[in-house]
């Protein structure tokens, strides 16, 4: 299936107290030549406390100087701090009252100059399809073997996505979408296992459990995750990932560094084919499932440890 689109959807933009990080994220958003026909919507989440006042006073005036930039541009400022989720979710819901899709990204998601094309064509493309629920963005650093573009897999990545209109309202109007203790009561252990990609080590799961201790603080994105893995919804995936993830440096909220995610390489070409077939690709699963185990196992784990111990002294001393 070939490029279809001639629209293009708005975009929700998450930012909070990192005016380097928003600049090089809109700097390479502009590289995509729709950003010209391109609605932008930016949500500023409040300070935690004072000392960030500054930092985000400074995260809108780089937001508001690409004003030029876009079909449109539009601040909401939060005087409070709502918390990511929050501020995500009432963002998302915001601009899905207006138009029927939407493109998130975050203010640490540096993306190719063919990301927008490829997001406008794969929610025209699957709009109708109610079994495809989302467009991921990013994809792991993996060499697929075989001449596809893109796929389909069950696993739902939010560094770079897009959505419905009508998939994210039954999310939002569920009551228990976001209650982990509801995701316990209804998962059994295959399920727990399915949503983890049957990994050697638990990454998904272990957030929802997380969220019932507190370690974790409601967090979006799992529970969105959820909701797709629950309702058997698959997530369109880039053979080469269209976003990198700049937040890994350590300065995100739920991010550490991680020089492999950082330094993610881009697709620099414009993904032209689309699967007709909505199914999951077990093959490109299977791969992602042995990238993870690998980059999990605890000795490779320990050493990126004592690397950023051994630096950290060094620069101390």
């Amino acid at each position: 299936m070939g490029i279809v689109s001639e629209m293009t959807s708005p975009i929700a933009f998450f930012a909070f107290n990192r005016p380097y990080h928003t600049l090089e994220t809109l700097n390479s958003l502009c590289n995509n030549q729709e950003i010209s026909q391109t609605d932008f919507y930016a949500f500023i989440d409040g300070p935690r406390k004072t000392s960030e006042i500054q930092l985000i006073d400074n995260v809108e005036k780089i937001i508001r100087s690409f004003e030029s930039k876009f079909k449109s541009l539009t601040v909401y400022r939060s005087d409070s701090n709502l918390s990511m989720a929050i501020n995500q979710k009432r963002g998302i819901s915001k601009v899905l009252s207006d138009f029927d899709s939407v493109i998130v990204l975050e203010d640490d998601i540096f993306v190719s100059k063919y990301f927008l094309s490829y997001m406008n064509n794969a929610l025209e493309i699957y709009k109708n399809n109610k079994r495809v629920w989302h467009i991921n963005g990013f994809n792991y650093p993996i060499k697929f073997d075989g001449e596809f573009e893109c796929f389909f897999m069950r696993s739902m990545q939010c560094w770079g996505w897009a959505t419905w209109k009508d998939r994210w309202k039954n999310f939002i109007d569920d009551p228990l979408s976001c209650d982990p203790y509801y995701l316990k009561a209804i998962f059994n252990k295959n399920m727990i296992k399915e949503f983890d990609l049957n990994l050697s080590k638990s990454m998904n799961w272990k957030q929802v459990e997380d969220n019932t201790t507190g370690k974790l603080n409601n967090t979006l994105a799992i529970f969105w995750y959820g909701f797709i893995f629950i309702q058997k919804g698959l997530c369109l995936t880039p053979k080469i990932s269209m976003t990198r993830n700049i937040g890994h440096d350590g300065s995100g909220i739920h991010s550490s560094l991680d020089k492999e995610f950082a330094s993610t390489n881009l697709n620099h070409n414009k993904v032209k084919i689309f699967p007709n077939v909505i199914e999951e690709n077990f093959y490109c699963l299977n791969q992602i499932r042995k990238y993870l185990n690998k980059k999990n196992r605890i000795l490779p784990r320990l050493f990126n440890k004592a690397v950023l111990i051994f630096k950290y002294l060094k620069n101390k001393f």
